[in-house]
């Protein structure tokens, strides 16, 4: 510990922190001077406790079992990821490759594009596994220094506090770790486009759009996303009729496709005169953004297209408003429907337009285990009675209920602020289960 500052060495089995006006010492046991010594911020968390600290009482079965947990996760999560010196290696191999002055040329981007996304993508987890070792590590020892018999009542809770920390956010991570493993589909990794259309409801609807929309940002805010307004249409007294958000981040696609399908609201309308409970719908639907590469080999028959350009209208100068280079495609056998005025250029719109719903169709076909999207018939998100995936009951009671896992909760305001991680990975983990027992029928 002597280069550790703040602390002095003052026997082979006592350590002092230095700074502290009141001495404090543990006679360390040969056999665990090691832990001490590799886990110096234990002791600094501890020598910082003055005399006047509050001591805590831990049911100290309860941390056992939790650490107990978190390692047995963290191990299970292990075995499904390569070692740190395999990872080390294949890092090393990519950061050659891409060292190479002729790996940046123009002609080699598709395999610059893969390297550079296995690069990043293998550092991460690089890093994620070091870390599990660090939050493992630190809570083993802190169980360690609390069972050692000189330790007082306060220094014992001190460590077991310091455990449970360590315990629980190793936990939490291999939690999370566990539901990225489910993100295996095709388009997971995209990023993702979430439309939100005002179902019935009239005014109270539009009020619902903007709700949905604010969940949706502070969730992708927590998941580390950018969230980008492509595109949006005011309601006419509040909130929004449609909303087109573009969702950028890892696993972004993966994250939110669970989200399709319509929305119900019950409340005490604001908008109502006599303050009466209302129901109301938005509908959500969600599509991968795929890369050309993808998308260029796919053909849409022109008798499946109705083509209809139109005017963007709204800000933007003379030729949006006054030149019709707004475009709107509807898919006929499914009835969806893409409108694109982002550019000025009808053909660019076009073009836009169609490798969105040449993505949709792709997105929905994966779906529904499909081997062309040409099979898939009626797709559209209806935001109406009997068609809701989720419910949000804020009068008389409040919950808000998933209802194809049955999920639910009653701290309707903080998922309304974006904490939906416990209701997809509850859908996740269900869709990973009906597929085993889809698979073992076969």
């Amino acid at each position: 510990l002597k280069g550790v500052r703040g602390f002095r060495v003052s026997s082979l089995s006592t350590v002092r922190p230095s700074f502290s006006p009141h001495y404090r010492h543990i006679q360390i046991p040969v056999s665990q001077r090691s832990s001490i010594i590799n886990r110096p911020s234990l002791l600094i968390r501890w020598a910082s406790n003055n005399k006047s600290s509050t001591t805590s009482s831990f049911d100290y079965t309860q941390i056992k079992q939790l650490v107990r947990k978190a390692i047995d996760l963290t191990e299970q999560n292990q075995e499904s990821v390569l070692s740190i010196d395999k990872l080390k290696i294949i890092i090393a191999d990519l950061e050659r490759e891409s060292s190479d002055p002729e790996f940046w040329e123009d002609s080699n981007s598709e395999r610059k594009q893969y390297v550079n996304a296995q690069l990043s993508q293998q550092t991460q987890l690089l890093n994620r596994i070091q870390q599990w070792e660090t939050f493992k590590g630190d809570c083993l020892a802190a169980l360690e220094m609390a069972e050692i018999d000189d330790c007082s009542e306060e220094e014992k809770n001190m460590f077991y506090e310091e455990c449970r920390q360590s315990a629980t956010a190793l936990l939490e991570d291999g939690k999370r770790y566990e539901l990225e493993r489910l993100l295996s589909g095709p388009y997971d990794n995209q990023p993702a486009r979430v439309i939100l259309t005002a179902g019935a409801g009239g005014t109270e609807s539009n009020d619902w759009v903007a709700d949905l929309k604010r969940m949706y940002e502070r969730y992708a805010e927590k998941k580390g996303f950018r969230v980008t307004v492509e595109d949006s249409q005011p309601g006419d007294q509040v909130g929004f009729k449609s909303v087109e958000l573009l969702v950028e981040g890892t696993n972004a696609y993966g994250w939110l496709r669970g989200e399709k399908g319509a929305h119900r609201l019950v409340r005490l309308s604001p908008f109502n005169a006599n303050n009466k409970r209302q129901t109301t719908f938005a509908g959500v639907d969600v599509s991968p953004i795929l890369q050309d590469a993808v998308l260029k080999d796919i053909k849409i028959p022109d008798s499946d297209l109705e083509i209809t350009a139109m005017r963007s209208g709204g800000a933007g100068g003379q030729n949006v408003n006054k030149v019709n280079s707004a475009i709107r495609i509807r898919h006929i056998p499914t009835g969806i429907n893409i409108k694109v005025t982002q550019e000025r250029s009808q053909s660019l719109n076009r073009e836009i337009a169609l490798k969105r719903l040449k993505g949709q169709l792709l997105a929905i076909a994966n779906e529904e285990k499909l081997k062309s999207f040409e099979a898939i018939k009626g797709d559209v998100v209806e935001a109406s009675w009997g068609a809701q995936i989720r419910n949000y009951v804020l009068h008389p009671y409040k919950m808000v209920k998933d209802q194809r896992t049955n999920w639910e909760t009653t701290d309707t305001n903080g998922f309304l602020d974006g904490n939906l991680e416990d209701c997809v990975g509850s859908l996740l983990r269900q869709r990973a289960k009906d597929e085993q027992e889809a698979n073992n029928s076969e």
